[in-house]
This record gives C-alpha cells, structure tokens and sequence, in this order.
C-alpha cells in the first residue's frame, strides 16, 4: 500500500433533512455507535405451569443513542470549502421542530432524518434529542470547538422482515 492510500479522506457520515432534501455532511465520523432494538414479549401466566409463557408482541424501533458529532473550528479550517461548524448545529436544531407553514397534527411534527455512514448503516429516522457540547470557546466567545451528542429513533412506514434484515448494510 502507497502513501495515497494514507491520504485518502474515509467516506463520511452524512445527514439528509428528508422534507428539504438538505444534507451536511459529518466533519468526523462519530467514533463509536450504540444501536438498540427492544423485542416486546407479553407474559402469560398459566395456573399451575412453572413458568410464564413468552408471546411476541412486537419489535420495537431501531435506536442509536448517544451519537457523538466532534466539531472543530481548526480542522474545519483546512478542509476544502466554506466550512462553518456552526451550520451543522442548525441543521440538528431544525430537524427538532416543525417546519415553517406546517399545519394539521400529521405534518407538524419535525422532519424526518435520513442517516447514512457508508458501509456501516443507512437508517430513516427522527431526532428524540440533542445536546451541544460547547468545548472550547475563544476569548470573543466564538465557539472553537463543540459536541452534538444526538439521539435518532428509526421511523418505518412498512412491515420488515427478518429476511430483509439480513440483507441490509
């Protein structure tokens, strides 16, 4: 392997605002990812058994807790482009209200988010929270260095199955 495998930037985190169709793209890849998904059971008792019966309810939805965005005004710098750290707390903002001119109790609810880390998962979803981590602040008070640590719970609009499961990236 050469030197330009080394330099070669990773694919990156990318985030979709699904009613915009307006992206931004991770400055870092979070460096780890927790993905949750609770199978609902209800317990049956039946008199005189030594046990309780398990049915299936349901699966519940896909999580990913936690997710941690590092941003850095001095990387930022470097990279090609404008890059503004603030913009990606904007975009994490608007995806927590509804958009503007919304009504009826459907379509006031914050827009969906598109999560895709390539090779590593592509899942639709919405924002259950975010925090902002403010790091490191200049003297002026410019914001140098800061965390989102962000919340996604998957939204799906049809039936999975277990098969499709096996397939997915």
């Amino acid at each position: 392997m050469g030197i330009e495998h080394a330099m070669v930037r990773p694919p990156r985190c990318l985030l979709v605002n699904v009613t915009t169709g307006e992206s931004i793209e991770c400055l870092f890849n979070p460096t780890q990812l927790s993905e949750k998904v609770q199978v609902n059971w209800n317990r049956l008792t039946v008199p005189g058994l030594s046990h309780q019966v398990l049915q299936f309810q349901s699966t519940g939805n896909r999580q990913l807790s936690g997710v941690e965005f590092y941003l850095d005004r001095f990387f930022a710098a470097e990279q090609p482009g404008d890059v503004d750290i603030l913009d990606f707390r904007a975009f994490l903002r608007a995806l927590t209200v509804a958009p503007e001119g919304t009504e009826g109790v459907a379509s006031t609810a914050p827009p969906r988010v598109l999560v895709i880390w390539p090779e590593v998962l592509t899942v639709e979803a919405v924002v259950t929270a975010v925090e902002f981590q403010y790091r490191q602040v200049a003297v002026d008070g410019t914001v140098l260095v800061y965390a989102a640590v962000v919340s996604f719970e998957e939204i799906l609009d049809a039936r999975v199955t277990s098969e499709q499961l096996r397939e997915e990236v």
